[in-house]
């Protein structure tokens, strides 16, 4: 599948859709921002660039397990169960707009938090912003409560996407293009960086595959790839490592099991940091049935992994077949095997695939976030003056 070149989905095919709305108002010079986020660790990888581009920043969360300089947390008591402080949450937030004044509003992830933001907006008048990473353009919108999210996503005056192909996805649900901002998917350059190619010839896995054992992820793919490469009658020996955990961890086990790969699989469970498992694979290999536009897929790259990865979310929009790794376009096993056996086959190639892959390192930096969360709030607060 060739859809674009690295040099456009790294540069100008991304920057073409950074840009404000022509009749955007500058964003407040003290900008104060509320946020209300259930996203515990990943806090700081995705609001560590707004609080860099705003002057306040004010975190509503569940679990502030990483601290954001710049930024305050007002944190939900520890009592009950996870639901029961997901609604605390929101009155938390609604205390917190009453007892000081904010310039904006912002959330990720459209249920719950991106409609307590919306109530935010109802009751105190503050511009709202919404980031869209996963579930709720690929899922929720194309389930029967559709038209719910989809008039959800009109109300926001800012809605941003991880990539241009939710562009468009975001422009059919009737979202003015003038309201949708690019927002990169960060990842710390400084630390995901490239190894010499020299370094990539001494690999202790051949796969590495990284995730949350889900049906969205699709572990059980992946399985069936490792048979399906294990059958095709060709001497090709491998190793792989599957990093993560979930619901759909014993039928992976069990169907290693049973076609006796057990011991070619090494399964360390669930890590806050697969960096290390990165650095001692060749090739990440992503087989979602759907996403966003996967970190681990950037942070892999960053690194030097060529990505054997689904056409799903924005993927296509940072890889482009044959030229920084290969697409599936199907999902089939076989052809995830047949991608696979390649890189095994062609150790020069693959190297080549790595080392094109790496040019996604300037998008997806903290410092792009920074300026994309700057853009936004403009977009925010020009969407506000437009009501």
């Amino acid at each position: 599948m060739s859809r674009t070149a690295p040099e456009t989905a790294t540069g100008s095919e991304f920057d073409s859709d950074r840009s404000s709305p022509a009749d955007a108002e500058p964003a407040p010079e003290e900008m104060r921002v509320l946020v209300v986020s259930g996203l515990a660790h990943k806090n700081e990888r995705h609001y560590g660039p707004l609080a860099a581009a705003a002057d306040e920043t004010t975190l509503v969360c569940l679990d502030p397990r990483y601290a954001i300089d710049d930024a305050t947390y007002l944190e939900v008591p520890a009592v009950g169960p996870r639901p029961l402080r997901v609604v605390l949450l929101f009155f938390i937030a609604l205390l917190e707009g009453y007892r000081n004044e904010y310039d904006a509003v912002a959330s990720i992830s459209l249920l719950p938090y991106g409609l307590y933001a919306l109530a935010l907006t109802a009751i105190y008048g503050y511009p709202a912003s919404l980031g869209i990473i996963g579930i709720d353009l690929d899922h929720h919108a194309k389930q029967w409560y559709g038209p719910l999210p989809r008039w959800a996503f009109r109300r926001f005056d800012a809605v941003s996407v991880p990539g241009p192909s939710h562009v468009d996805d975001l422009e059919a649900c009737g979202v003015p293009r003038n309201r949708i901002e690019i927002l990169a998917n960060a990842i710390d350059v400084e630390r995901y960086r490239p190894d010499t190619l020299e370094e990539q010839d001494d690999h202790e896995y051949d796969f590495v595959w990284v995730g949350r054992f889900s049906e969205e992820k699709d572990p059980v793919r992946f399985v069936d790839a490792l048979i399906a490469l294990e059958n095709r009658g060709e001497d090709h020996e491998f190793r792989a490592v599957m990093v993560g955990d979930g619901p759909l961890r014993a039928a992976v086990e069990e169907k290693l099991e049973r076609h006796g790969l057990r011991d070619r699989v090494d399964r360390p469970g669930w890590v806050d940091d697969p960096l290390k498992y990165y650095q001692r694979s060749a090739t990440v290999v992503l087989t979602s049935r759907r996403d966003a536009l996967p970190l681990v897929m950037l942070e892999a790259m960053a690194v030097g992994l060529p990505p054997i990865v689904p056409p799903v979310g924005s993927v296509p929009d940072i890889v482009t077949d044959g030229e920084n790794g290969i697409v599936v376009s199907d999902r089939d096993p076989d052809g995830f095997a047949t991608a696979m056996a390649r890189c095994l086959d062609d150790s020069d190639r693959r190297r080549t695939l790595g080392a094109n892959a790496t040019a996604i390192r300037s998008a997806f930096s903290y410092e792009q976030a920074e300026r994309d969360w700057e853009r936004i709030l403009t977009t925010a607060v020009a969407g506000d003056s437009r009501q």
